[in-house]
């Protein structure tokens, strides 16, 4: 049966440097490799990493979450992605009032056009206590999707998430949330994105991509594939 539902990934955080934009990358790339179509939103325009990387062959739509408007021009991406595309939005840290703007037009969106999209929210935790104030103040105020509590290895292991206990795992969980562990790419191999501007899906072909450079990014996106499973 075709799909023809969009699907729409909002990866949000309390503040930058939590490793959310590594984990977009990541998600979208499992997705590429699947074969599905895949949309992004730069949402952090003050970096625009996810701008500056894929641009040149994949639709990025820019909007800046504190303007008026950025919750109109989120949905409006979803709507005019190829029904079965995947959306993946770069939301930056910021106020909670401008990721309560972009819920509450959702949620609406969602009653009066059941048939247009699917939503998740992938929370990247930090490990300050403000991550976990910040989380528990977004689920009062119900998240419009499933939530993918992600806690990256980018920071460790479990244990230094000193803010996540079995309460919230349990909770998150019992509600049909996924609790998630992203792997890392390696520093050398992530900054070949971020600060050399190369997209994931074409990182392996890039200048200066030795043969255990490749091995390596292929032994992570073995990972990738295990980890992630059918989560995005």
């Amino acid at each position: 049966m075709k799909n023809y539902y969009r699907y729409l990934h909002l990866f949000e955080k309390e503040k930058g440097g939590v490793g959310s934009t590594g984990s977009l990358v990541t998600a979208a790339h499992e997705v590429m490799k699947r074969g599905d179509p895949v949309v992004f939103v730069e949402c952090s325009v003050t970096q625009a990493d996810v701008l500056n990387a894929y641009s040149k062959r994949h639709t990025v739509h820019e909007v800046d979450l504190k303007s008026d408007d950025a919750a109109d021009q989120i949905l409006s991406a979803v709507q005019q992605a190829d029904p079965g595309a995947r959306i993946f939005v770069n939301v930056p840290g910021g106020r909670l009032d401008d990721l309560d703007r972009v819920h509450d037009l959702i949620r609406f969106v969602q009653k009066k056009y059941p048939d247009l999209m699917r939503v998740a929210v992938t929370w990247t935790m930090g490990l300050d206590a403000a991550s976990r104030t910040t989380l528990d103040a977004l689920r009062m105020s119900h998240i419009p999707g499933q939530l993918i509590l992600n806690l990256p290895h980018w920071h460790g292991d479990l244990g230094n998430y000193s803010n996540v206990d079995s309460d919230l795992l349990d909770s998150v969980l019992a509600e049909g949330g996924i609790v998630l562990q992203m792997p890392e790419l390696t520093p050398h191999l992530y900054d070949r994105f971020r600060k050399d501007e190369i997209g994931l899906d074409v990182l392996p072909q890039a200048p200066r991509m030795t043969f255990g450079n490749v091995a390596a990014f292929e032994m992570w996106e073995a990972e990738v594939a295990a980890t992630l499973a059918d989560i995005y």
